[in-house]
């Protein structure tokens, strides 16, 4: 019953925002807005972006998974290969406000540029800004992907190379790609939505109207103009263009993992040559600078000046409580919503009759990618705008859609386990007659504690650092930390910005690390298997 009171309450959600739309969509020639040349150019604008996003993410994680793979030993490695997961954990804003601070027009690269007697460029916004923070956060994704498939490759194959006597171009035809090849759609797969409906990148680094994708065009829509009419055209173009490319991703989904079952391979026949040496340190240097250099220059930018003085800014601490209160009870919410449909799920399978009925909860919990936020977002603001202020509803209306946005994420977690744990205990527990809390207590939670902690770690996470929900429903009283940072962004108060990313940033970590250490608190008997 919780299981499918929480789908319904999901899918209850979704519907009310479509039904927000569709009530307002009435009023606006559909076709009229698509025969528009602007609608059009920010559609191509969109899917240019997010194309050249993903060609240049995969293409260049292809020789970094290898440069990794082939070198098993230097100083940092593990270190580094544990970084390719920050993605997941690091607010947009940080890296936009890193990227500025290293590319921007008073940057360090326009710094090196003016040392050697050039003139400093103008680079960044636009599409030039777009494509380097889009690399900056998939690349590392990308990567991890393609060095878990190398990682996977027998070691028998390796052997046979030796005897063979491969070289790099023959290892990488013959044994590497193959492996990469069926990873390769997947990948892409996920960079190309992730790209399509990205918000704060677009947002930040755009610069102007030639700029613009779907999402940002929607933002501006609603809070620019107050063009409803347009807002919800966008928004169903949105919702239709996101459909047809969700369907043609997930109709071949290739199976990607984050972690490997295998040790890496050993005794590669090309491992020793001296160019790939040289290849191989170049491109993982080249790579750590352009990942950890703007991690470094906001560091700097906090320390240096007088930034540390937005501390003493009642904006701040009103953002940093807004944050914390937002991500927390968006991070119970999703995990609370994720553990019932993952129960549901697991449920329906156990019965042969009623498996089919498994894949409805699960595509509920898909409507969340399928549908972006600043969508959902619109919907649910038109809805509510008919009865009341929904400005006045805004912190709520935050903290659920980003639970919602987040579900994906939890039921990705939990779904598996909770199936791991359906099929050990449940006959048993129904056997001896230990329901309810004493089934909580001495069952589900013993056993399923460290994924639970996990996909409330991730939705928390994810929560604090959201900029794409707060820019629709921000106003003067109702502000989070990223907001912050993009005001001061606006504001040219870079050193402001540096501090607040690093307060940010720290209580990012501190609430992945705090929520995670639950798992280890000691709680009831664990049973055996």
């Amino acid at each position: 019953m919780p299981g499918l009171f929480a789908a319904i309450l999901v899918g209850l959600t979704v519907v009310s925002a479509l039904c927000g739309l569709a009530i307002h969509a009435g009023d606006i020639p559909l076709f009229e807005q698509l025969s528009k040349p602007y609608t059009w150019s920010i559609i191509r604008f969109t899917f240019t972006q997010a194309a050249l996003s993903t060609f240049f993410s995969v293409a260049l994680a292809v020789p970094l998974a290898r440069a990794l793979y082939r070198r098993q030993h230097f100083f940092g490695r593990a270190l580094f290969i544990r970084f390719t997961s920050i993605s997941l954990i690091v607010p947009t804003m940080v890296a936009v406000l890193g990227i500025v601070a290293v590319h921007g027009r008073n940057g360090w690269i326009n710094d090196l540029l003016t040392l050697i007697g050039l003139s400093r460029q103008d680079y960044l916004y636009g599409l030039n800004g777009i494509l380097i923070a889009h690399i900056f956060f998939n690349l590392p994704l990308v990567t991890r992907l393609f060095l878990n498939g190398l990682s996977d490759i027998p070691a028998y194959q390796w052997k046979l190379a030796t005897l063979l006597g491969f070289n790099s171009k023959q290892n990488f035809r013959l044994i590497e790609w193959p492996a990469l090849r069926g990873l390769v759609p997947g990948a892409a797969g996920i960079v190309f939505l992730l790209c399509f409906t990205s918000f704060a990148i677009v947002l930040s680094l755009g610069g102007g109207p030639g700029s613009t994708t779907l999402e940002v065009a929607i933002y501006q829509a609603i809070r620019f103009d107050f063009d409803l009419s347009k807002a919800v055209a966008l928004s169903l173009i949105q919702i239709g263009l996101c459909l047809v490319l969700a369907f043609l991703f997930f109709s071949k989904q290739s199976v990607l993992k984050l972690q490997s079952d295998q040790p890496p391979g050993v005794g590669r026949p090309d491992s020793g040559q001296v160019i790939g040496i040289v290849h191989d340190n170049l491109v993982i240097g080249v790579t750590a600078i352009f990942l950890l250099s703007p991690f470094t220059a906001v560091l700097i930018n906090s320390l240096s000046g007088n930034g540390w003085m937005i501390l003493t800014d009642q904006r701040f601490w009103r953002a940093f409580g807004s944050s914390l209160f937002i991500s927390l009870n968006a991070g119970l919410l999703a995990t609370v919503l994720g553990l019932s449909i993952a129960h549901l799920i697991a449920r329906l399978r156990c019965n042969q009759t009623t498996s089919w009925l498994a894949t409805i909860p699960e595509l509920v919990g898909m409507l969340t990618l399928l549908i972006p936020p600043i969508t959902l977002g619109t919907g649910l603001f038109l809805l509510f705008r008919s009865f009341t202020d929904a400005l006045s509803l805004g912190q709520w209306l935050v903290i659920s859609i980003n639970a919602i946005f987040t579900l994906a994420f939890t039921l990705r977690i939990l779904v598996a386990p909770v199936q791991q744990q359906q099929n050990r205990f449940h006959h048993l527990s129904r056997s001896l007659g230990i329901t309810g809390w004493n089934q909580w207590k001495l069952v589900l939670w013993p056993t399923l504690k460290k994924p639970i902690c996990y996909a409330m770690a991730v939705s928390t996470t994810l929560s604090a650092g959201d900029m794409g929900v707060i820019a629709l429903f921000g106003t003067d009283r109702l502000s989070t930390l990223p907001l912050l940072i993009y005001r001061l962004l606006g504001n040219y108060r870079l050193d402001q910005a540096a501090v607040v990313a690093i307060c940010l940033c720290i209580l990012c970590l501190l609430l992945f690390w705090s929520i995670e250490k639950l798992a280890h608190s000691p709680a009831g008997v664990k049973p055996h298997a």
